[in-house]
């Protein structure tokens, strides 16, 4: 049966450029394929390709992306704990001026100056010579394995009223995907956040959804302005399940930690505000007025205080009352000291907690 449907005339190839069609491969042909292995810059963050590191003004992205490029160029630890394999890189640091990113080295770098970190003030737009200069560096430099852009509005192509914005904002990462596919690096770009937040991550990036589905992985990088504690939401085209991380902030160091599970770590800073008002008391207290202290809901702080009682974190002392315990194998409660200095003896959780959980996992007394 003949198509109804005649092909635009000129969506047709002219006779002389008609070879047949692209070439296709077989579904066992592609699985017979040894391909190499996704090289990561870092570890289960920032893969081959191109990533999107995006967070609002002012909140750290650039220490971030500074701190993954010493640590890149120099075989070490990124973020505290993703150990990196070394390798040449080179950091656009493109709002920064020699004075200003000399100082911030001078506070990360442990040891010498890496020489494999190779720096740039001043890049071109990637449609006015930015993605040709990009690619000779990448020619000259055969043992590269990221590339910083910090940021992306100085390399990003010029729109005009005329485009489509989602096509703008996907072709502005296209020229940095091909090179990176290409010459098989890392390029880290780091970008901002929109000013109002939205329920989805991907949502805040500034621009369409274009930038965000233009890029092969997206870090958003999310922090109470004032607060050392920030999360990063990971995803991406390498990344199979999308996470949302626990950063920690050291000033003294001007540095980001990996900390673990977000979600695994605001429970764990949860605790550790029980331990901190119970320690301040210096008298057992009950559930409710611990959560009226900490403005929280009574049903779930009973539920974390009965839970921190079975891990050894609280003992119970009757009447429905808690105090810290001092238990070595627990961070939380290891280190506490008594008024006059001294470590406080270790005290048995009761196995007589009259408590039960209702099937709206509420704890009852």
């Amino acid at each position: 049966m003949k198509p109804t449907a005649k092909m635009p005339e000129e969506w047709r190839l002219r006779p002389q450029e008609r070879n047949g069609w692209p070439k296709t491969l077989t579904a066992a042909e592609l699985l017979g394929l040894e391909l190499p292995p996704i090289r990561w810059s870092v570890p289960g963050l920032v893969p081959e390709g191109v990533t999107l590191l995006a967070g609002k003004p002012k909140l750290g992205k650039s220490w971030m992306a500074l701190d993954i490029a010493i640590a890149k160029s120099t075989g070490g630890v990124a973020l505290a704990t993703r150990p990196v394999e070394m390798g040449d890189v080179l950091y656009m640091a493109l709002e920064d001026n020699p004075r200003r990113l000399g100082k911030r080295l001078e506070k990360l770098l442990m040891g010498d100056a890496p020489e494999r970190l190779h720096i740039a003030f001043e890049w071109s737009k990637m449609d006015e010579g930015g993605a040709e200069e990009l690619q000779r560096w990448l020619e000259a430099h055969p043992d590269a394995h990221l590339v910083v852009v910090d940021i992306l509005k100085r390399v990003r192509p010029r729109t005009s009223p005329n485009r489509n914005v989602y096509d703008a904002d996907y072709e502005a990462l296209e020229a940095m995907q091909r090179l990176a596919a290409e010459y098989e690096v890392s390029i880290l770009v780091v970008h901002h956040l929109r000013k109002l937040g939205a329920a989805d991550p991907l949502d805040e990036i500034s621009g369409s959804t274009g930038l965000s589905g233009g890029a092969d992985g997206v870090l958003v990088l999310k922090r109470d302005r004032g607060r050392a504690d920030a999360y990063l939401h990971v995803t991406g085209r390498e990344i199979e399940e999308e996470a949302e991380l626990a950063m920690r902030w050291d000033a003294d160091l001007a540095s980001w930690t990996l900390v673990g599970d977000a979600e695994e770590y605001k429970i764990s800073q949860e605790r550790q505000e029980i331990v901190r008002v119970l320690n301040e008391a210096e008298e057992p207290m009950t559930p409710t007025e611990v959560a009226e202290l900490l403005s929280k809901s009574v049903n779930a702080v009973k539920y974390l205080m009965w839970k921190m009682s079975k891990d050894g974190q609280l003992a119970t002392t009757g009447k429905g009352r808690y105090s810290p315990t001092t238990n070595p194998a627990n961070p939380l409660t290891a280190n506490r000291t008594s008024s006059d200095g001294s470590v406080s003896a270790v005290s048995e959780v009761s196995n007589d907690t009259d408590i039960t959980i209702n099937e709206d996992r509420e704890a009852e007394f």
